[in-house]
Parts: structure tokens; C-alpha cells; sequence
């Protein structure tokens, strides 16, 4: 499990500390958009750390700052740390203190705000990774065709849920595997859709075809597709994709039929093939086995390894490599 820090921990060391011109150039290069910063702006910290198509940023700005800003070309979540912010998307203004989160701006719309001094945890999504989580929900809608409602989280839960989240995969290690880095991107992505109200979540449209074709023909082609491919970066759309079913379908009959989500089957057929590995003795270390099959959270993989197979998967290693 990823050794979790304090939100509020300091910094080992930031990507620029400055002020003036250099701080809003920095920023507006950071964020790929015209920011509109104005104000004397104070000593600005930020940092920035970035898995495919996600970004997690610390910043930090010591003064009173007001900005006008474009549409970014990604969806931003702020996490405040401290201070006080607020944000305006139209008419409607929504103000954030210590604890709370805020979406910054819905897809491709401009706002404004100001912030009174105040340091933010801000959490970048890419339009090809939400479009990746749109379509496992909807294969109909992408991006383009995603409104969301209210600009804070429909409840304290799911502001929590969204906390911790970004907590675990802002702490963890993913390296440079694709199936890692993948799982972690729509993962993310998933929980934004889920913590903010919006057009796709919530659509309920299609429900009574989904539920007609979840069938046991649909679940043992899914089967045939996640063993062909456990081994590649193969989302819940794909393996729907090529069922020629939705997502939700391919869902609800594996909860018919299995008892379980399609996910957790994935994810089990992946356990195995990493205690093959194992087995084998061809891989250097157990870390080495398990990020190859996507498996980025030590503590829950070894759990879950010891509760299928009765041993740590250290010493399935030991066993065939001594």
C-alpha cells in the first residue's frame, strides 16, 4: 500500500517559486490557457507530478490574486489545503475553504475568481482519459457531450471518496507500465464523474436494454476476450466494445451470471497469471511480476494474492527460485 502523506505535508521541493510576470507565465504555460491573473500575486509555489493524460499539482500563492480565465483543454479539481477561494462559472459562484473541493470549470467553459492568499491541491484530467471513463458508462456520448449540474461534489461522501482517491494515486508508484498507468488514469476519471452531478452518470435512458442483453452468451464472450487480452491495457469499454454490448450491459450479466463485475474477473485471471510468474521463477522480484499485470497497490495485491493462493507471493518466488 502507498505510504499516504499529509495533505498539508511540505514540499520536498517545488517546480518554481517566484512572483510577478514570471509566476502568471509560469502558471498560464502550466495550465495551457490565458489564466487572467491580476492582483500583486505574492510568491507563487508550484509543483507538479503527472501519470498519461493526469496531472497532480501543489500551488500555493502568499497574496490576494483575481483571475479571469479561458477554458482550459483540461478539467480541473481543486482540493483546498488553505485560504480561501472561490469560482465563477456564469452566475453562479461557489466559494471553497480548507477541506473543501470545487471543479473548477466544466468542460471547455471559461470562469473567474479570486482567492485571498490560499494553497490548493489541483487535480488535472485529460479530455482522452475522461473520454476513456465516459465510455465505459455511455459508448453513445463522449466528451464533447458531457454537462455537469452543480461545479461541488453531490454529497460529503462523495468529496471524501474523490480525497481519497487522488490521496492513493498521487502517493503511489506506477512506473512506466501501460496497464498500471491506465488503470490509475480512468480510475480517477471514474471518481470525477461520480463526485460531480452531470449529464452522464445520471442518464438512466438505456437501462431496459441493458438489462434485456445481459446474458450468459454475452458473459462467456467477455470471458473469451479478458483471457485473450489480460496481459494488454483492456478497459471495461473495450471488452464491451467488442461484445457489441454497452458497459452497463456487460455489468449487469456478470452480476447475473458470475456474481461479480467484470473488473474482478479481470483482475482475478491477472492474480493468476502473476502467480504463473511466480511459479516460474522468471521474474526478479515480486514488484517486477505484479506492476507487469497492473497491479499498483502492493498492500491490497498481496492481500488479495494470500487470501487466493494461502502464501505471500514473496514466497511463492522463494520456493521456485531457490
Amino acid at each position: 500500500m502507498p505510504e499516504l502523506r499529509s495533505r498539508r505535508d511540505p514540499v520536498d521541493a517545488f517546480d518554481f517559486e517566484g512572483d510577478g510576470d514570471d509566476a502568471r507565465h509560469w502558471l498560464e504555460t502550466a495550465y495551457g490557457t490565458s489564466l487572467g491573473l491580476s492582483g500583486r500575486m505574492g510568491t507563487v509555489h508550484h509543483r507538479r507530478r503527472e501519470l498519461d493524460g493526469v496531472s497532480f499539482d501543489r500551488l500555493r500563492i502568499d497574496a490576494p490574486v483575481r483571475f479571469d480565465a479561458d477554458a482550459m483543454p483540461v478539467l480541473v479539481v481543486v482540493d483546498v489545503l488553505g485560504g480561501e477561494i472561490e469560482y465563477t462559472h456564469g452566475r453562479v459562484t461557489d466559494r471553497g475553504r480548507e477541506g473543501d473541493t470545487v471543479l473548477a470549470a466544466g468542460w471547455h467553459e471559461p470562469f473567474m475568481g479570486r482567492g485571498n492568499g490560499y494553497e490548493v491541491r489541483n487535480t488535472g484530467i485529460s479530455d482522452d482519459v475522461l473520454a476513456a471513463a465516459i465510455a465505459e458508462i455511455d459508448p453513445e456520448r463522449t466528451s464533447a457531450d458531457l454537462r455537469f449540474d452543480r461545479f461541488v461534489p453531490r454529497s460529503p461522501a462523495a468529496a471524501a471518496q474523490w480525497r481519497t482517491v487522488v490521496d492513493r494515486l498521487s502517493a503511489s508508484s506506477v512506473g512506466d507500465h501501460p496497464i498500471a498507468v491506465g488503470q490509475a488514469s480512468r480510475l480517477l476519471a471514474h471518481s470525477l464523474l461520480h463526485t460531480f452531478e452531470n449529464n452522464v452518470v445520471s442518464d438512466d435512458s438505456t437501462l431496459s436494454r441493458d438489462l434485456r442483453d445481459a446474458t450468459q452468451a454475452t458473459v462467456w464472450q467477455a470471458q473469451l476476450i479478458i483471457e485473450e487480452r489480460a496481459q494488454d491495457d483492456v478497459s471495461l469499454a473495450d471488452i464491451a466494445r467488442e461484445c457489441r454490448v454497452t458497459p452497463r450491459t456487460l455489468q449487469y450479466a456478470f452480476r447475473r451470471h458470475l456474481d461479480c463485475t467484470p473488473n474482478a474477473y479481470l483482475r482475478q485471471v491477472r492474480l493468476d497469471l502473476v502467480h504463473q510468474l511466480l511459479n516460474a521463477g522468471s521474474v526478479a522480484t515480486v514488484g517486477d511480476a505484479a506492476a507487469r499485470l497492473g497491479f499498483f497497490n502492493p498492500g491490497r495485491f498481496a492481500s488479495d494474492y494470500r487470501q487466493v493462493f494461502g502464501e505471500n507471493p514473496g514466497q511463492t518466488l522463494a520456493r521456485h527460485t531457490s
